[in-house]
C-alpha cells in the first residue's frame, strides 16, 4: 500500500514541471491563500503509533509576494504499533511563517520555507480500560514548493518536521519528532486584477 502511495506521489511530482510551464502564476501581496491538503505522518518510533495520513485545512495572509503568515488543522486516526488494538486520534493546528522565494514576476514555481508553533492533541482508547488524551505544544521547521496553474490556483507539496515532548498522559516526557509530508491545493484570493494590453 505505502509503495503503491508512494509511485504515485512521485509521478505526480515529476509531471509537474510540464504542467506549470506556460502557467500565468501571481503570489500577490496583500491576498489571501487557502485551500484542503492530505498529511502524510511518519511518527517517531518512540510513541509505537502506526505511520498514517489524514485530511487538513490550511489558510494564510501574504503580507507582501515574499512573506506569508499561515495556519493549519489536520487530523488522522491510527493504531499503535505494539497490538494494533489501541486506536489513537491525532487533532494538529499549526500557525507558521513562510518565506516564498518568489522574486520574478509570474513565477510558476515557488519553494518556500517555513517555521512555526502550534498544538498537537493525542487521543487513545484501549480496550477495556478507557481512554486518555493530552495536548503537547510543537515546534516545526520545513519547506515545499507551490506549482501555479494559471493566475490563482496551485498545488502545493510540503515536508516538515514536528518537535515536541509527551505529556506523560499518552506518551513518555521525552522529545519526539515526527514528519510530516502534505500534499494539496491552493486559492489565491482576490485574484489579480487584469493587465492590460
Amino acid at each position: 500500500m505505502r509503495l503503491r502511495r508512494a509511485g504515485w506521489l512521485a509521478a505526480l511530482v515529476l509531471m509537474m514541471p510540464l504542467a506549470v510551464g506556460t502557467a500565468r502564476a501571481e503570489n500577490r501581496a496583500q491576498s489571501w491563500e487557502f485551500g484542503p491538503y492530505l498529511v502524510f505522518v511518519d511518527f517517531d518510533s518512540l510513541t509505537e503509533i502506526e505511520d498514517d495520513e489524514g485530511p487538513g485545512f490550511r489558510f494564510g495572509y501574504n503580507f507582501t509576494k515574499v512573506h506569508e503568515i499561515e495556519v493549519s488543522f489536520d487530523a488522522l486516526n491510527s493504531v499503535d504499533t505494539v497490538s494494533g488494538q489501541i486506536d489513537v486520534h491525532q487533532g494538529e493546528v499549526q500557525t507558521n511563517y513562510l518565506f516564498n522565494f518568489n522574486f520574478q514576476r509570474q513565477q510558476p514555481v515557488i519553494p518556500y520555507v517555513t517555521a512555526g508553533l502550534g498544538f498537537l492533541r493525542l487521543e487513545v482508547d484501549r480496550p477495556g480500560t478507557g481512554s486518555d488524551d493530552e495536548v503537547d505544544g510543537e515546534f516545526n521547521f520545513g519547506g515545499g514548493v507551490r506549482f501555479f496553474f494559471g493566475r490563482v490556483f496551485n498545488l502545493r507539496l510540503d515536508f516538515r518536521m514536528i518537535f515536541y515532548e509527551g505529556g506523560g498522559q499518552v506518551l513518555a516526557p521525552i522529545d519526539f519528532q515526527n514528519n510530516e509530508f502534505s500534499i494539496g491545493v491552493g486559492w489565491i484570493v482576490p485574484p489579480p486584477s487584469k493587465r492590460k494590453p
